[in-house]
């Protein structure tokens, strides 16, 4: 099957797309000089705005659900610029760190972020399906993670991807090609993370972006994004509040999205076994 790149540098581009039959893992074909588009990548130039705020309440949530305290620490590995260290720190968890070895060295690319560890808690939003070798990262973080630590992965989920509708924004934005290479089932996210021993205690069946605010969902998301030019660029941008305001269909969606969330997304925690 074949996907449009849905980052405006690149929209003209498209990629090939592969489902295992056995598995049911969905994999790029194509192989790209990464950095090239990671150069361009309109995540890198988000603020920490208040819509942001509220879907990160979701996530802070998850980690709460699971003992996460102020007196905790925490790494948001593959952390892009910060954005939700940033929002844990103002919101009063000062032991948060982040690391992404896509950003510049001088600020969250900066490898001594990782000598704070262990960590109790690991974040892993979004990373896990741009990575080659996932097995390779997973026993990495395990080495940071502390005996009895939890690791939230969030990540896209195969198992909710139509690749028979790559003109659907609920779908290509989730097969996000060329930047993921690997988009997992929950089956095959949960044996990776066994294979660490660490052991799966909750599953998350929606993105943390999914919330009951107006407008605020996935659905609502993918609505606006298709009135613009398709990109996933135009979230990061002013909202143009009558292009939304005027659109029947993301009224709807900003209403009714929470509960009709296509589900492509997912989370699933883990503990490290242990002591």
């Amino acid at each position: 099957m074949t996907f449009p790149c849905n980052i405006r540098a690149f929209k003209d581009q498209t990629f090939d797309v592969w489902r295992c039959p056995s598995c049911s893992v969905i994999h790029c074909l194509d192989v790209v000089d990464l950095p090239h588009y990671y150069a361009k990548y309109p995540f890198a130039q988000a603020g920490l705005t208040t819509p942001l705020r509220l879907c990160y309440q979701n996530l802070k949530r998850q980690l709460i659900k699971h003992g996460f305290s102020k007196d905790n620490s925490l790494l948001d590995y593959g952390c892009a610029n910060g954005l939700f260290v940033q929002y844990l720190r103002q919101s009063g968890f000062a032991h948060c760190h982040g690391y992404d070895p896509y950003a510049s060295p001088e600020g969250f690319g900066n490898p001594a972020a990782l000598q704070e560890g262990p960590f109790d808690y690991i974040l892993l939003q979004d990373v896990v399906e741009h990575v080659e070798n996932p097995s390779a990262l997973l026993a990495e973080l395990d080495a940071l993670l502390a005996p009895g630590g939890y690791i939230l992965i969030g990540t896209p989920n195969a198992e909710n991807i139509d690749l028979n509708q790559a003109n659907i924004s609920d779908y290509y934005n989730s097969i996000h090609v060329p930047y993921h290479l690997h988009v997992y089932t929950r089956e095959a996210i949960e044996s990776l993370g066994r294979s660490q021993s660490w052991e799966p205690v909750d599953f998350f069946d929606r993105p943390y972006h999914d919330t009951l605010w107006f407008g605020l969902n996935s659905r609502a998301w993918n609505e606006y994004q298709c009135l613009s030019d398709g990109t996933l660029d135009v979230i990061f941008e002013p909202v143009n509040f009558w292009r939304a305001l005027t659109s029947y269909r993301f009224l709807f969606y900003a209403i009714f999205g929470y509960w009709l969330s296509a589900r492509t997304e997912m989370a699933i925690m883990f503990r490290k076994t242990g002591v």
